[in-house]
């Protein structure tokens, strides 16, 4: 087995001590005392919903994913993948059950639409990563959704990602939302460079701090086709606000593109709410990367942001792209 520790990502606490009295032994429980538990609490709705917007803001953001150990023989650790850029973090809706912010990664005057994080409170269904790039519908339950909220991560096309339930909760005075553990396809990172693992088991924590956020992932990658574990991979990214840096360029890219995206995420919640699975074309490292689905859509936003369209073009444009790249379902 390869191990290596890295400071940055992993800490191990080693308790210890000794004592005047021989007979003093110290005990440790995995269980909170009650003087714990009286600075753990979950989040009401509203202060959850403000923690929420507390991630919206200017940022350099640093992305950092390590792997730490692997239990397949032979297995070489990669060297940790850390980047850097600019990234705003602004609302394009917000309700007391639904709040949801798009990301702008802005490298000097070139503007790319990020990621989208939606959030919903105590939802009746969900969409869960089942592998083989598809997505599967999930009813819940009262039980199962009560006090929590739903994350819901788009990609850069508005595509599904993956989502997870979980609570927003203050321990010790830190806000944070840690979700259940959730599947999702490789990462943009390693999509073109890796065929050994295609789904990664997931733990995501998102913790509000002084200056900013921060994203904490603890990662299994899995190889379906072997059922066996690849390697255990810990994430960081760390959202730190700026007030120098001009992101004009990104609300400039964002004026002129937004009423485009409008009608792509109209479109998936359309064909969400019309299939029970979903499934989309997968671009493996040996295909032409200008196939993948998401080039396709830039690419469509691009000819939409200098031509005046109407809305009734634009859905008919953004249909049938959309039924082109899916291989499971139809938006009808």
């Amino acid at each position: 087995m390869n191990l290596r520790f890295i400071p940055a990502l992993l800490t191990l606490i080693v308790l210890g001590g000794t004592s005047v009295h021989a007979q003093e032994k110290t005990v440790i429980t995995t269980q909170p005392t009650t003087q714990q538990q009286d600075f753990i609490h979950n989040l009401s709705q509203a202060q959850a919903h403000q923690a929420i917007l507390k991630m919206v803001g200017e940022y350099q953001v640093t992305f950092r994913f390590e792997e730490i150990y692997s239990v397949k023989s032979g297995y070489d650790i990669l060297p940790p993948d850390i980047s850097k850029g600019f990234e705003t973090v602004f609302v394009i809706e917000d309700t007391p059950n639904k709040v949801s912010l798009q990301h702008l990664l802005l490298a000097g005057e070139h503007v790319v639409k990020h990621w989208r994080q939606d959030w919903e409170y105590e939802p009746t269904s969900m969409w869960s990563y089942v592998g083989n790039y598809q997505w599967k519908k999930v009813q819940l339950t009262k039980e199962q959704s009560k006090g929590k909220w739903l994350q819901t991560v788009w990609q850069v096309d508005d595509s599904p990602r993956y989502a997870a339930l979980g609570n927003w909760t203050s321990d010790h005075g830190i806000e944070a939302w840690a979700s259940a553990e959730t599947y999702r396809p490789l990462p943009r990172r390693e999509l073109t460079t890796r065929d050994d693992y295609d789904i990664i088991s997931g733990i995501n924590r998102q913790a509000i701090t002084a200056d900013g956020w921060v994203h904490e992932q603890n990662n299994i990658k899995f190889d379906t086709k072997t059922q066996k574990p690849l390697a255990r991979e810990l994430g960081l990214n760390q959202y730190e606000r700026v007030s120098k840096t001009d992101f004009k360029p990104a609300y400039d890219y964002w004026e002129k593109n937004k009423a485009y995206w409008a009608e792509v995420r109209a479109a998936w919640d359309k064909a969400f709410q019309q299939n029970e699975v979903l499934g989309l074309k997968f671009t493996h490292q040996k295909d032409d990367d200008k196939k993948a689905h998401y080039v396709q859509f830039m690419n469509q936003a691009k000819e939409f942001a200098d031509k005046k369209v109407s809305k009734q073009q634009m859905d008919e444009k953004i249909k049938k792209l959309l039924n082109q790249e899916l291989t499971v379902g139809q938006l009808k």
